[in-house]
């Protein structure tokens, strides 16, 4: 019943997000904004995709901790790493996040604790990554009201506080258990002890940023990734003769990060397209224009993921339910090898 309620609630954002992103185009002109497109920026989006999860694939190399023997191969992440998404953009409630680490345990020596909490690390210098630029690029924008600025510093300085936890939680674990502990006092026990939990996991998970030198890795590889995927937005910017900014791109990527933060229908349906829809409204973009963008980049997205990740399914002699069967077990569904 709880599962039903939450995939209800997903499928009502999507329908409310798909309304709003769509409500101020007219059918004629959606038609014409199509007709209108030019297709030989695909080819520079699927170069950036492939580098784009190239370098997450290597940057979770990183975030994962030492093995024991020989560290999985960028392959076997990689793979990982877009079945994952396949399984996000197919199946409800986001178990591709389950998915992804519950595979690497299979054709590693990882556990799934451990690959899960790797995910997590990534998940926060990700969130980092979007804050600060949500924070450096609301101020280029025009007519952006004043709580919009403050709210955008505010998640700035909370990414930064996010960072600081994980720096923190390496070089002194024990004091800030300590900490989050004595924080935790004043709250009732079931959410003190899973708070408490759950920071005792996130800082066994940044014990892997041993070195300043691996911070500084993990950090510059976390500049790239979100580099590539602003370049995915940038090269599909080309498609219409109309705004062509950087700032553009990197406005759509944030928005676009922000918006999937919410629960939604399977592969992000309605939310992806609000996201950008309300980064073009900054710009010089006709709004079927942007709508037309946003159907295009996210069913780019979607096919891609669809036709890789269900040939690594082939190759790896899976299937979609063995893998939703597997992240809902917690790994207990046999995956063979990779």
């Amino acid at each position: 019943m709880k599962k039903v309620l939450q995939l209800g609630i997903g499928c009502l954002i999507s329908a409310v997000a798909m309304y709003i992103a769509f409500r101020e185009v007219k059918l004629t002109e959606l038609s014409e904004s199509f007709s209108q497109i030019q297709w030989w920026p695909v080819l520079p989006f699927l170069a950036c995709f492939c580098a784009h999860f190239f370098f997450r694939s290597l940057r979770w190399r990183y975030l994962l901790p030492e093995p024991q023997g020989e560290r999985p191969s960028l392959r076997k992440l990689f793979d990982s790493m877009i079945l994952g998404n396949l399984a996000t953009f197919l199946l409800p409630f986001r178990l591709g996040e389950f998915i992804r680490p519950m595979i690497l345990s299979r054709w590693s020596e990882y556990s799934f604790a451990s690959a899960f909490i790797s995910v997590v690390i990534e998940r926060f210098f990700d969130l980092a990554a979007v804050l600060i630029a949500f924070a450096i690029i609301v101020p280029m924008l025009p007519a952006v009201p004043e709580w919009v600025n403050w709210g955008a510093y505010s998640l700035g300085a909370l990414s930064g506080c996010l960072l600081l936890f994980l720096i923190c939680g390496c070089l002194f674990p024990s004091f800030i258990r300590s900490s989050v502990i004595l924080f935790t006092k004043p709250l009732p026990q079931r959410l003190a002890s899973l708070i408490v939990r759950f920071a005792g996991d996130l800082i066994e998970g940044a014990a892997v940023i041993k070195t300043p030198m691996r911070l500084l890795t993990i950090v510059v590889l976390t500049g790239v990734v979100w580099l590539f995927a602003w370049l995915q937005f940038y090269s599909l910017l080309f498609i219409f003769p109309y705004d062509h900014s950087f700032l553009l791109s990197v406005t759509l990527g944030v928005f676009v990060a922000l918006a999937i933060a919410f629960p939604s229908a399977p592969g992000f349906l309605g939310v992806f397209q609000v996201g950008c829809v309300a980064a073009c409204s900054f710009f010089t973009f006709p709004p079927a224009a942007a709508t037309t963008y946003s159907i295009v980049v996210h069913m780019l997205t979607y096919l891609l993921f669809i036709g890789i990740g269900f040939w690594l399914l082939a190759i790896h002699d899976l299937s979609l339910g063995e893998l939703r069967n597997a992240a809902e077990d917690r790994g207990e569904a046999p995956i063979p090898p990779g």
